[in-house]
């Protein structure tokens, strides 16, 4: 018979156990329900590897993406796109057409386009009128192409016009009541003795309808005291009209 002492039984605790008694537990469920109950499996590195890689794709992926939407905003910001963002050449066009099928006008030329900012664009354009029309042709050929200009305009865009009418030039905008009275102010000076020439419009680089911002410019070749009347006149009879508007002249050739 052999005994077991104490010794024998502390060799025994010396030994390993069975191979899964020498697996450390993963964390508390694993320890407390056995293998594979793990809250967190521990990936393999394969598993690692793959998801490494799909995550960076992704996130390429994404910045391509991003990379195209921006270009496309900027592209867009600069050449419009239609109804959302300003389109300068698509509104000169239509200003273009419209204002050359209003009777009474033989050209439309000089047209220039102004950025005066990320989405704001300035285009204008001088119109040349039939010459000999009469005061009611005139006046019904400024209304209409102050109305072209306004429905030619829009989403950052204003559209602005000199028409020419034989020795007069008159400043167009969308305001067509203004555009009338530029054209009214511009014949009334035009009248006055010594002048040979008149233009009225704003005095600034962007168009305004401000009565005390708009520019009269007369044409004559008085002198001295004669040129003191008609000065006296036209600042008169124009801020009748446009209190505030400057008035100046200039030696005809």
């Amino acid at each position: 018979m052999t005994n077991q002492g104490p010794a024998d039984e502390g060799a025994r605790g010396d030994r390993p156990g069975p191979a899964e008694d020498r697996v450390r537990p993963a964390d508390d469920l694993d320890r407390a329900f056995g293998p594979e109950t793990a809250s967190v499996a521990t990936p393999s590195i394969g598993q690692r590897v793959r998801r490494g890689t799909v995550i960076t794709l992704a996130f390429v992926g994404v910045g391509v993406v991003i990379a195209v939407v921006l270009s496309v905003i900027v592209g867009s910001i600069q050449t419009g796109v239609g109804g959302v963002f300003p389109r300068p050449q698509a509104a000169l066009d239509r200003f273009r057409s419209a204002a050359g099928a209003v009777p009474g006008v033989s050209a439309v030329r000089e047209e220039e386009t102004t950025r005066d900012s990320l989405a704001a664009y300035r285009v204008s354009a001088v119109v040349d009128a039939a010459p000999g029309l009469s005061v009611g042709q005139q006046v019904d050929l400024v209304r209409a192409l102050s109305a072209a200009a306004a429905d030619a305009g829009g989403n950052g865009v204003t559209v602005s016009a000199e028409v020419r009418l034989d020795t007069l030039a008159v400043g167009v905008t969308t305001d067509a009541e203004v555009t009338r009275q530029r054209l009214e102010v511009a014949r009334t000076v035009a009248a006055i003795g010594g002048v040979v020439g008149v233009r009225c419009d704003w005095g600034s680089e962007t168009p305004t309808d401000a009565a005390d911002a708009q520019r009269v410019e007369l044409a004559t070749g008085g002198t001295g005291e004669a040129l003191a009347a008609i000065m006296d006149v036209a600042q008169r009879e124009t801020h009748a009209v446009f209190p505030g508007a400057d008035v100046s002249s200039r030696q005809s050739t």
